[in-house]
């Protein structure tokens, strides 16, 4: 049953992936907008910065496919209009990231709109807790001294939960090791 399913969801994500169309990289450079001979980039490097434009523009005009080129660095987007047959738009967006020396950053893992909303409440309450106590107490501390009191309570109050005893006061300790947030 289980492999069934495992399939079943191939082919559904497969075959949705080949529906959706390429737009490049979150927050490197995304295509904003293509047709056939004409897309809109948009890179935030190219955000004012003319120069980098400039620059990006001298060596994208000299490849064969590339028609036309306009650059707005006050929204960092990037017009090309190029031959169609002769090069598509995964290439082309090769060939920008190769000139803007943009290939580590879209290596780089990008952290999901979730985990920064979620990184930023966690400081939010580290502040206001570290404010509130007058810089007593702040979240990494506040969360060690719950494991280590909970551990010690479970070892105490009975010898068969040893193990969850114990695992509380490897992550108090591992918790008190971290870096504060």
């Amino acid at each position: 049953m289980h492999i069934l399913t495992g399939i079943i969801l191939s082919n559904l994500l497969a075959s949705r992936k080949k529906n959706k169309p390429f737009r490049g990289f979150r927050n490197v450079i995304e295509i904003r907008h293509a047709i056939p001979g004409r897309a809109r980039f948009y890179i935030p490097l190219l955000k004012n910065d003319p120069g980098k434009g400039n620059e990006l523009e001298k060596q994208l005009v000299k490849a064969d496919p590339v028609k036309q080129i306009k650059i707005n660095p006050l929204t960092g987007t990037l017009l090309v209009i190029f031959d169609y047959d002769k090069i598509e738009i995964p290439t082309l967006t090769g060939v920008i990231i190769r000139l803007l020396g943009l290939e580590e950053e879209t290596l780089k893992a990008q952290p999901s709109l979730l985990g920064k909303e979620l990184s930023a409440l966690l400081r939010s309450a580290n502040t206001s807790l570290y404010e509130n106590s007058d810089g007593i107490l702040d979240l990494n501390s506040l969360i060690t001294i719950s494991f280590l009191s909970l551990g010690i309570y479970s070892m105490v109050r009975s010898a068969k939960i040893l193990p969850a005893g114990l695992s509380l006061l490897y992550w108090a300790y591992n918790n008190a090791m971290k870096k504060p947030v």
